[in-house]
């Protein structure tokens, strides 16, 4: 254990030197992870070419920069302001009115784009100055953008569940699907939330829309599309017709095709969305590369074997296990991105979770639950940061309007490990019922 100790605190040590110093992280990473293996492992550095190409060399990372090239034409070509304006006759009626426009139209247009932060940056600019307008309290507004655009990485496609898929070896497919009911699971608890809010804070929530038929038809109308272009997703992957890459190119196709017949695919738009599919896929793939030779520098050592063979023999229960894994990604959360901490702790948590009996599936959506957390906790969480830009309030606001919908997710993650079901269960009825 003296060793492990030692490792772990040089390894965290040279991390921190190394990031304070303004190295990009993918390569601060791979930093790390030489040096540990010079100094503890020796030999030939040749392997770390292999484990450059080893880790790339999957059709499955295919799917990645497809799926941000959708996400980015989704967001680019304008299509937000449309399935805001739909979902406003449809949940606007409830207790809270608008604010649950904003959870509605942040999950739908997730389940079209898979990236919260385009997410957040769609709706926040439509609906807070609408919000404000109606003298909707200022940190529900912010809260519930907030968490309605951490539902990108939740509701699939999802990236952080490809990623964890590619890396583990689970199927993405299944990941996909075992995220819907989670989902909708949190859409559900953050609409509750507010209608509670509502009714017993009535000051808050200016009023409802009026049920209006003709108006719910055509808020129906305007989210179609949208609709349509998920099924051309999750539809696809579910009924086994096509794989998570090529589900990526029809949706791909879909969000072009649909761009196109409203007339909102333009040159420029899709010129963007190109180049920050390229620049957002380089620097994941840095990342991915520099968190694998980390990877395999704590293999070879042993180490995630010696976790878990210590928690095993030491009898800790396996909830609390979950538990401290919970807290040491929400205190990760605060200082490095979702990405780079998923990456960074899955060589060590992977394993121990496995060797307790945990499902594979379930426990990507865990990590994926804690990655929508990272996003809107502080000092470092890139939703609040979006928000406070669009709506150019201080950053206290939107954090303090965000609490509520941090602790809401923190007792879905305790639903989901009383009833790990609701993650679970449809991924194993896939294809069975074709």
């Amino acid at each position: 254990m003296e060793n492990l100790v030692l490792i772990t605190a040089l390894m965290l040590s040279l991390l921190a030197l190394f990031l304070l110093s303004g190295m990009w992280i993918g390569p601060a990473i791979a930093a790390v992870g030489i040096v540990i293996y010079i100094l503890f492992i020796g030999g030939s550095l040749d392997i770390i070419g292999m484990v450059q190409f080893n880790v790339l060399n999957s059709f499955i990372w295919t799917a990645m920069p497809l799926f941000i090239l959708m996400g980015h034409i989704v967001f680019r070509c304008g299509l937000g302001d449309k399935l805001y304006t739909g979902a406003v006759p449809l949940v606007g009626i409830l207790p809270g009115g608008l604010l649950h426009t904003n959870i509605l139209s942040c999950a739908i247009f997730a389940a079209s784009s898979g990236s919260s932060l385009a997410t957040a940056a769609t709706m926040g600019p439509i609906a807070i100055p609408e919000l404000k307008k109606r003298n909707y309290d200022k940190r529900m507004i912010f809260g519930s953008i907030a968490a309605g655009g951490t539902l990108g990485i939740m509701i699939p496609p999802s990236i952080p569940l490809i990623v964890y898929g590619a890396w583990v070896g689970e199927s993405v497919g299944k990941l996909f699907i075992a995220g819907i009911f989670p989902g909708i699971m949190f859409a559900g608890l953050f609409m509750a939330y507010i209608a509670l809010n509502a009714v017993l804070s009535p000051g808050k929530t200016p009023g409802r829309e009026r049920i209006n038929p003709k108006a719910m038809l055509f808020g129906l109308k305007d989210i179609l599309p949208v609709g349509i272009l998920i099924f051309f997703v999750l539809g696809t992957i579910y009924l086994g017709v096509a794989t998570p890459t090529e589900a990526a190119a029809l949706g791909t196709f879909g969000a072009i095709i649909i761009a196109a017949i409203y007339r909102r695919l333009h040159w420029i738009a899709f010129k963007e969305s190109i180049v920050e599919t390229v620049t957002v896929n380089g620097m994941m793939v840095l990342i991915i590369v520099g968190t694998q030779i980390l990877s395999m520098t704590l293999s070879d050592l042993r180490i995630p074997a010696r976790i878990a063979e210590f928690v095993a023999s030491a009898g800790i229960h396996r909830g609390l296990v979950f538990v401290s894994i919970v807290f040491m990604y929400l205190v990760l959360g605060c200082f490095i991105d979702a990405l780079s901490m998923t990456l960074l702790t899955l060589p060590v948590t992977y394993p121990l979770m496995m060797s307790l009996g945990f499902d594979s599936v379930w426990f990507g959506v865990i990590v994926t639950l804690m990655c929508e957390i990272a996003l809107i906790t502080p000092p470092v969480g890139m939703i609040l940061f979006i928000i406070q830009g669009v709506s150019g309030e201080n950053l206290s606001e939107v954090v303090y309007g965000t609490l509520p919908f941090i602790v809401l997710l923190l007792v879905g993650a305790g639903l989901l490990y009383a009833f790990p079901e609701i993650a679970i269960w449809l991924p194993q009825q896939m294809f069975t019922a074709f």
